[in-house]
């Protein structure tokens, strides 16, 4: 029997075993989640520390009130300063005021873990063969990648900006202008950071939807402003935002500035002041980065996987780029690891090993070795260390995750440019592209 009719017997039982084997994973996920984030909750008996949620709920009782979302906010420490989001996110809070601590917490929970689901769906479905389980293992995806379920124990909101994102993911790979730039407006106006996507849309000559994108974002500014005066606007314009772009070298901080800072030793344990020299290289760090995304972008037809790869390109920008990039909004690291795996299906992993090696490398570093890590540190442990010899050197090692992002996105900058090969490469098997989905 010959070589292909041996494949063509046995490769859709591989794939039929392939997909029992993802949807067995994901019912023993889905019930791990579902005791811990939807049954304890509503019974009380919730685990986490939820520090990120009552800075939200701090800032939406104090609106409804009449006052400041931004009351709460303290620039004197490094971490947990209070609620440091653009005005309209205020807004998007705002509704919880009306709940008591226990329905306000378990809403926002059960709001959060539908959004990140339903990104991770989208998301994979986007990025994924149709003969793929995409569903499953985007679903999958959020339960068990650890930046993700960060989120879920101390109530972040990086779910929500996931599914906007997601979405967007979508529509640009779909060359939906419009729509992709008003979701990245909203992303935007919720959080800041997203705005690096604009860069994108204008080198690829997307007019209609850069313009949708400023108008999107715009329009929150706008609605914040009307619906809560103009003084939360200026607080954060004046008080709150130049408290985010300050370098600040914390463990946690993922993003290039706060690599700089980490190798200057500043702002690690306690706010510092402002060192010029460590902001101009974070801030020329960021600038490259976003320099790279937009360099590699261009307006010229491109298969939807290079699409991906473009968009995913710019959500690393975006982490990186960033003054704070805490591990828990490393789920937005899914979109990039997801497009890797949409063009491996399409072209086969030996035609695109660099990508391929750059996304498990990160994919070890965020899944595994930083969960050990953040498991394993403590304030008394990182106060005792830093007056050894080993801090600087331990500092260093710290910044790995950023390391590891950062190398993906010189890997996928790198394929970009490189363009796919003249005779189209060698597409290997795909095992799960063997037979239609069930």
């Amino acid at each position: 029997m010959s070589a292909t009719a041996i494949a063509r017997r046995w490769l859709p039982l591989r794939a039929r075993q392939a997909r029992l084997a993802v949807r067995v994973v994901l019912v023993a996920a889905a019930l791990v989640a579902l005791k811990a984030f939807v049954i304890d909750p509503l019974t009380g008996h919730f685990g986490g520390p939820f520090e990120d949620f009552n800075a939200y709920l701090g800032a939406a009782r104090s609106t409804a009130a009449g006052g400041s979302p931004y009351a709460q906010f303290n620039a004197s420490t490094v971490v947990l300063s209070g609620f440091d989001y653009p005005p309209f996110a205020a807004v998007l809070v705002r509704p919880l005021a009306a709940l008591s601590d226990h329905w306000a917490m378990v809403s926002w929970m059960l709001l959060t873990l539908t959004c990140a689901v339903a990104g991770g769906v989208v998301m994979a479905r986007t990025a994924l063969p149709r003969s793929w389980p995409a569903a499953e293992l985007g679903a999958l995806s959020v339960l068990v990648f650890a930046p993700a379920t960060y989120n879920y124990w101390h109530g972040q909101i990086n779910p929500l900006i996931f599914l906007l994102l997601a979405v967007a993911y979508w529509a640009y790979v779909r060359d939906r202008q419009v729509t992709a730039g008003v979701l990245l407006g909203l992303a935007a106006g919720t959080k800041v950071a997203p705005l690096i996507f604009l860069v994108l849309l204008l080198r690829r000559r997307w007019w209609r939807g850069s313009g949708a994108m400023v108008l999107a974002g715009g329009g929150t500014a706008g609605l914040a402003a009307l619906l809560l005066g103009t003084g939360p606007s200026l607080t954060f314009l004046t008080q709150v935002f130049p408290d985010l772009s300050r370098a600040t070298g914390w463990i946690y901080n993922q993003s290039l500035s706060g690599l700089v800072s980490r190798l200057a030793d500043h702002s690690v344990l306690t706010v510092q002041p402002t060192s010029a020299l460590v902001q101009v290289a974070g801030v020329a760090a960021a600038v490259l980065v976003v320099a790279l995304a937009g360099w590699v972008t261009r307006a010229a037809p491109r298969t939807s996987e290079e699409r991906g790869l473009e968009y995913g390109l710019g959500v690393i920008a975006m982490l990186l780029a960033g003054g704070i990039a805490w591990y828990p909004h490393f789920t937005h690291l899914l979109i990039p690891l997801f497009a890797v795996m949409g063009l491996v299906a399409a072209r086969g992993w030996r035609t695109e090993r660099p990508v391929v090696l750059a996304a498990l490398g990160v994919t070890a570093v965020f899944a595994a070795l930083a969960p050990m890590a953040v498991a394993g540190l403590s304030m008394q442990g990182l106060a005792a260390v830093s007056r050894t010899g080993a801090w600087w050197p331990f500092l260093q090692l710290c910044s790995l995750p950023c390391a590891s992002a950062l190398w993906l996105a010189v890997a996928l900058a790198w394929r970009l440019r490189r363009g796919p090969r003249p005779d189209g490469g060698t597409r290997q098997v795909d095992t799960l592209a063997a037979q239609p989905s069930a």
